[in-house]
């Protein structure tokens, strides 16, 4: 496998049983043959997330409301609730006032809570299939917003495993977050976004 794989001189390093039905785990190592040019690797800058103490100081007092959910048909929550709850470093320990939906949740019924709840940050959980399911709940919420008039008034997350801030722009998010993100990062982006039109 190794060898099919292009590596040259190939070595099993170890090898560790798991349950009879998954197999085994296999440790190799050996030459790949190919040159890499390190200026040619793509460097993504990432924006420094703001201190806990500012992004509070500004959310606390604006009684901000945010309408959360994992959409379509998609059944996880995890990463929503480690995004959210104030127990895992969520967003609601800044004073975001987070309405759940729970997994499961229409684009129609979340707008229709934005419209209920006053909100103004809408976060949609979606996994990523291949039938390109997630793009199609980005892009459907974009649109559905935008055909109720609301688009202007709403800030757009999506967020996912397989999710990149690149991909939910192109189907009409603010920002998309991946593996990796905490709740920091997300207040952090909705403090900058939030109070820019502030400033202008």
């Amino acid at each position: 496998m190794a060898k099919r794989m292009g590596l040259v001189e190939p070595e099993v390093m170890s090898r560790r049983m798991m349950h009879p039905a998954e197999g085994s785990v296999f440790e190799i190592k050996g030459i790949l043959e190919v040159v890499i040019d390190r200026n040619e690797l793509p460097v993504i800058v990432r924006e420094k997330p703001l201190p806990d103490d500012e992004i509070e100081a500004w959310v606390r007092p604006r009684q901000i409301q945010v309408v959360a959910a994992t959409v379509g048909e998609d059944e996880h929550s995890v990463g929503l609730h480690e995004i959210l709850d104030i127990k895992h470093g969520g967003i609601e320990k800044y004073g975001f006032l987070c309405h759940d939906l729970g997994t499961s949740v229409s684009i129609e019924r979340i707008l229709d809570a934005a419209v209920e709840t006053g909100a103004c940050v809408l976060l949609i959980s979606t996994i990523v299939t291949h039938a390109h399911v997630h793009e199609q709940n980005m892009r459907g919420l974009h649109r559905l917003a935008t055909e109720r008039g609301l688009r202007d008034n709403l800030v757009l997350l999506a967020g996912g495993t397989q999710v990149t801030d690149e991909l939910a722009r192109e189907c009409g998010m603010d920002a998309g977050f991946g593996r990796g993100t905490t709740g920091r990062d997300v207040a952090s982006f909705l403090v900058r976004a939030l109070r820019k039109p502030q400033a202008e």
